[in-house]
């Protein structure tokens, strides 16, 4: 994590200033001290408007744009893993945590963290092809962030149900409902994005953050 970290390089992603092992063979590291509170937090006290969503959405896409620029895909976006620092009377300032399971897409510098063919991610925001195991880029996580986006608008996931197994299942066979059918307040434009993002088939969706957010 520290490595893929230290290798984005951006403001809006979480600091780590230094790492090693101990005597004993534990591993460390050290990283910023963030005083605030997680994007789901801020959530589960009230419905954001969509001009929050934005505020939020805009670092979160820039931190995101970065880590894809280097060949790193996230692979576990979730409103969990986005904090929202406290910065007194300004706007909080958007870090994105938890590159525990990223990986690097580009051959030349490849990082591994997990098995070929596990299914590693939150089943609320898995993109289809995450779900199956199969090879991914950094569409899974325009997926994710759609699904984020989806329950900060409307209050709900785009998939619910009674376990994990069967939201995987409605990730890969279900089309998810418009936003707006939760949120009436969310315009068609809004909606037909949120549906790109969560295209079944990667090659249906906007081809980068930019063009999502």
């Amino acid at each position: 994590e520290a490595r893929v970290v230290n290798q984005i390089g951006h403001p809006n992603i979480v600091d780590i200033f230094a790492f090693g092992e101990m005597p004993d063979g534990r591993v460390y590291f050290v990283m910023e001290y963030l005083q605030g509170e997680t994007l789901r937090a801020c959530a589960a006290r009230s419905r954001l408007s969509i001009d929050e969503v934005g505020e939020i959405l805009k670092p979160l896409a820039r931190a995101l744009e970065a880590a894809h620029a280097k060949g790193v895909i996230h692979r576990d976006l979730k409103p969990d893993n986005v904090f929202l620092v406290d910065v007194g009377d300004d706007r909080p300032m958007v870090k994105l945590l938890d590159f525990g399971i990223a990986k690097l897409s580009r051959t030349t510098t490849r990082v591994e963290r997990t098995a070929t063919g596990a299914m590693m991610g939150t089943p609320q925001y898995i993109a289809p092809e995450q779900a199956k195991g199969y090879a991914i880029d950094h569409r899974a996580d325009i997926y994710a962030l759609g699904g984020i986006v989806f329950e900060l608008l409307t209050g709900r996931p785009p998939f619910v149900a009674d376990n994990a197994m069967e939201i995987v299942a409605k990730h890969l066979m279900e089309e998810p409902p418009t936003p707006s059918r939760f949120a009436a307040e969310v315009p068609h434009e809004l909606d037909e994005l949120i549906l790109r993002m969560l295209a079944k088939d990667p090659a249906d969706r906007p081809p980068n953050v930019r063009a999502a957010v």
